[in-house]
């Protein structure tokens, strides 16, 4: 019986992980699709939100964007490295909070090193604004990383309280 719950955490895990990397690089596909229809001209959806299209060759916020080819490589395969092994952390954790906080990491790393192999950037596209104040594009698999992140500090801050 153990076995065969672990194996579908597992699969559960995986399929989960294929999912939102899908979703997200369908997102990108989508919206590019819809930018060049509209021959790349920024579009407004709500008063405090933007469809764009930035495809950012650096890591956040365009940093080491100057790197070129050697910055593409090197970010493609840290990222591939990084998602791959964040993974396999999942695949091993018995804490449900641990396993879906990598996966969504791991799926979100996975989805901007497709577009770092495949177009040379990772492809951002909302823009989101207070005013006059434009917070750097994103996409989604940047807010997968970031949810990740978030339930990671929540679930470690939660378990050092209970612990005590």
């Amino acid at each position: 019986m153990w076995k065969a719950l672990n194996l579908v955490k597992v699969i559960e895990t995986l399929l989960a992980i294929i999912f939102l990397i899908l979703f997200d690089q369908c997102m990108k596909i989508f919206i590019s699709k819809i930018m060049l229809e509209n021959r790349f001209q920024d579009m407004q959806l709500l008063s405090f939100l933007n469809i764009v299209f930035v495809r950012n060759t650096g890591v956040s916020f365009g940093m080491f964007s100057e790197w070129g080819i050697l910055g593409r490589y090197f970010f493609s395969i840290f990222s591939i490295v990084v998602g791959c092994f964040l993974i396999l952390l999942a695949v091993f954790s018995d804490k449900k909070v641990f396993r879906i906080s990598l996966g969504l990491i791991s799926s979100g790393a996975l989805g901007n090193a497709i577009d770092r192999v495949y177009f040379g950037g990772v492809i951002d596209f909302i823009d989101f604004f207070i005013y006059n104040f434009h917070w750097p594009a994103f996409n989604f698999a940047d807010i997968f990383i970031t949810l990740g992140v978030i339930l990671l500090l929540f679930d470690n801050i939660f378990n050092k309280k209970n612990e005590t």
